[in-house]
This record gives structure tokens, sequence and C-alpha cells, in this order.
């Protein structure tokens, strides 16, 4: 699996969230149901910046355990402030940052093989560590629906040399 180190600047996002378990999305496709919901509303961001890139941001609390404890699945747009935010949409910003890029293609499932290959193989090969408890998925015209086969995904994680 290839990994490409980047710089990107900071970012604000407009979107919805919830917190959902591991199994919670596996099982009951809540995150699915989220980006539904948010690309049937998403017009609704009047101060959208790039309407080509949709942004999931999967945020995890301290000591995260897989196995048990929620985290926030977050999915919306890049913005140009925080004013007019739709009702029901909250504001995430993400800070200027190193990420490690990866890109994988596929339905969504395919984000796990990217997790356990940087915590398998990336992490411990690369003198890298993370440097947060985010991830960001970029959705752009490269993919076709959470389902689709020929979709392609870029997940970035924050990182910084150890």
């Amino acid at each position: 699996m290839e990994a490409a180190i980047i710089q990107k600047p900071a970012i604000r996002l407009v979107g919805l969230a919830t917190n959902v378990t591991l199994y919670d999305v596996q099982q009951n496709r809540t995150t699915l149901k989220l980006s539904a919901n948010f690309m049937e509303r998403r017009a609704e961001v009047k101060n959208c910046i790039n309407e080509r890139e949709v942004f999931g941001l999967c945020t995890d609390p301290e000591d995260y355990n897989p196995e048990t404890d929620p985290f926030e699945f977050f999915i919306g747009v890049e913005a140009s402030s925080n004013e007019d935010i739709p009702n029901g949409m909250v504001v995430r910003e993400i800070p200027a940052n190193t990420y490690v890029l990866f890109t994988f293609k596929g339905p969504f499932e395919n984000a796990g093989a990217v997790h356990a290959y940087l915590y398998s193989t990336w992490l411990k090969q690369s003198g890298y560590e993370l440097a947060g408890l985010y991830n960001i998925e970029i959705y752009d015209e490269r993919n076709h629906g959470p389902e689709s086969e020929e979709s392609v995904t870029d997940i970035c994680f924050p990182v910084r040399k150890k």
C-alpha cells in the first residue's frame, strides 16, 4: 500500500456529526445513513468553498478501544466562515498539519484495511508517529458512492517525525 507525506492547511468544515461504535458502523451502517442525509442537505451550506470535495472526519477519544468505545463521525464540506450554519449542522476546525495519505479503491469497508496497514506496518517502518486522534477521508469526483467497487477515496492521518 503506497503512502505519501503531504502538508494540508487548516480547514473549517460544516456538516453533520454523530457518535458511533465500530460495530454500529459495520452492522447498522449509521455512517452511511448520516452521509446520505448530509448529501441531501449539502446545498444548505451557502459558504462552501469547493463543491467537488466532501470530507469524512473520524475523531477518536483518548485511549480509544475500537471494540467498545464510541468515536465521532462527521461528514461535511469546507466552508469559508462560521456564519449561516444550517440548522442541525456543526462546525469542525482542523489545524494545519503533516499527513500520511493513503488511497484506496472500492466500498467504504475497504478503509479498514488502510487502518490495519497503518497500525500493523506503516507506523512501525516509517519513522513517523500519529500526531492526532483523527483521520480525514476525502470524497471527490473519483468517488462514486460508499458502496461502489469503482470508488477511489483518499484517507489522511496526522503524523510527525519520531
